[in-house]
């Protein structure tokens, strides 16, 4: 794993900072290699291709020719990282299924702009539905961190220590100051950044922020909040979700995926069968389009994924 405390990873934009871990990544082990489309510097492959060139393949807009050479390359014992777009995912979906997961290779996938960070470009460029789709295949195991560190240290382990298919969610915001220079970061353990006993608030990724602001809103009204974040969306941290569940009224879920088949279905489906409770889910509704917006923020706000709606369905459990 890479030092998450390295100078190196100081004061950069969320995309810069990508960039600076994959080309560090490639100076770790020379047999991890660079699969992009015609927008590998903006998918944060960009140091990573300046620094090796020979190691860096381009394939245009040929995203699941793509992911089947990856899958040739891992033949090769070579450690493929494969970026795109998150809404690329719908386009690859059949290559990362049979020719990825199906033979459990160790290809590592990742979704920039994931969910709605591209809110302007439209419904065509909202990465909605990745988490769902990729949740139920076999062998595949989902990241999505939530701040720098965290990000240094999930990519790298994700690449040079775990061997088996990944797909980084990389969002486009990352919240600074979540962790102090001890964080140690392991696949699948959720990580309780606040303690409570009234209602437990679970998020991940570029949503940690939302639910900070309604934790600390929450708390300075009275109310006992437990605020987990979950990196590791698959597998889950079972036992911080029916821990939660038996500790707690309620849990409230947020997420930048559809809710159909997301973080909050697969938290309720932990729930139901371990340990039933109140689960109240934010996220982009089910069977329901999501809209052009002039910001990510508009369109949370527009889903009604803010903190006053996170304030009331706390209250709500509690009620």
């Amino acid at each position: 794993m890479l030092d998450i405390n390295s100078d190196k990873f100081k004061n950069l934009s969320a995309r810069n900072l990508y960039s600076r871990i994959f080309g560090e990544i490639g100076d770790q082990n020379k047999d991890v290699v660079m699969l992009g489309p015609d927008a590998i510097k903006s998918n944060g492959g960009g140091e990573f291709m300046e620094k090796f060139p020979e190691r860096t393949f381009d394939f245009g807009i040929a995203e699941p020719n793509m992911v089947t050479a990856g899958a040739g390359l891992a033949k090769l014992n070579k450690i493929p990282l494969v970026g795109m777009y998150g809404f690329l995912v719908l386009r690859t979906a059949e290559q990362i299924r049979d020719d990825v997961c199906y033979q459990d290779l160790n290809i590592k996938l990742f979704g920039s702009h994931s969910g709605i960070s591209m809110a302007a470009l439209g419904v065509t460029h909202h990465g909605v539905h990745d988490i769902s789709i990729l949740r139920s295949f076999p062998n595949m195991t989902i990241i999505q961190p939530a701040s720098p560190k965290e990000a240094v240290a999930a990519i790298s382990t994700a690449v040079l220590d775990y061997v088996g298919p990944v797909y980084l969610r990389i969002p486009d915001s990352l919240y600074e100051g979540l962790y102090d220079d001890t964080y140690h970061f392991e696949i699948g353990k959720a990580y309780t950044l606040q303690d409570g006993e009234d209602v437990t608030i679970i998020a991940s990724g570029a949503t940690i922020s939302i639910a900070k602001d309604a934790a600390n809103q929450l708390t300075s009204e009275g109310i006992s909040v437990r605020l987990i974040n979950t990196p590791t969306i698959k597998p889950m941290d079972e036992d911080a979700i029916i821990k939660a569940a038996k500790e707690t009224k309620g849990i409230i879920t947020i997420e930048d995926n559809d809710l159909a088949g997301g973080l909050g279905a697969e938290i309720c489906q932990i729930v139901c069968e371990n340990y039933p409770t109140k689960v109240k889910m934010f996220g982009l509704p089910k069977d329901r389009f999501t809209v052009i917006a002039p910001s990510t923020k508009a369109l949370f706000d527009y889903f009604g994924i803010h903190v006053e709606g996170i304030k009331k369905a706390a209250k709500e459990i509690l009620s």
